[in-house]
């Protein structure tokens, strides 16, 4: 075996030349998918939930869409707020953005102390876990969605497919 040694520091030059290598080949093995990435195919949103008695904000949900995928990165409810609907209408509304976009697919990760029955309450399924992911005890969970049949994209839909 070649003798190697390690840098825990490595100098720009070293890290830009792992990236380019990892570039290259990403590029040669899945082509299309990364020029969409380089050309800005994933497009972030934000929303917030808010009263309309008073304009305060209720919830929001952050994430993003990218190819035929909703991302949801984030979602939280008012303590105030919560079990009144506000989530779900906050995941509904993404969804509903996200079918706008051409997405036909969803995910979600949580963590176990989090809401996970929260997700499979809208239809997510578990599809990955992290044992004891933060090494106290709690798992991240992955949950995916199929948010319409993939034959099924509404007419006119505006699709960031890559």
């Amino acid at each position: 075996m070649r003798p190697i040694s390690f840098a825990q520091e490595p100098s720009d030059g070293e890290r830009n030349a792992v990236l380019k290598w990892l570039r290259e080949f990403n590029l040669r093995e899945n082509k299309d998918f990364m020029q969409s990435l380089m050309n800005g195919a994933e497009e972030e949103f934000f929303l917030v939930a808010r009263d309309p008695g008073s304009d305060s904000v209720l919830g929001g949900i952050r994430g993003s869409f990218l190819c035929r995928w909703l991302k949801v990165d984030i979602m939280a409810v008012s303590p105030h707020h919560r079990n009144e609907g506000v989530g779900r209408r906050l995941v509904e509304e993404a969804e509903r953005l996200g079918i706008e976009k051409g997405c036909i697919y969803s995910y979600v990760d949580t963590m176990s102390f989090q809401a996970p029955e929260f997700y499979r309450q809208l239809g997510y399924g578990e599809s990955g876990r992290l044992i004891d992911w933060d090494s106290h005890g709690h798992d991240k969970i992955f949950f995916t969605k199929a948010l319409v049949a993939p034959a099924k994209a509404p007419e006119g839909a505006v699709s960031n497919a890559c």
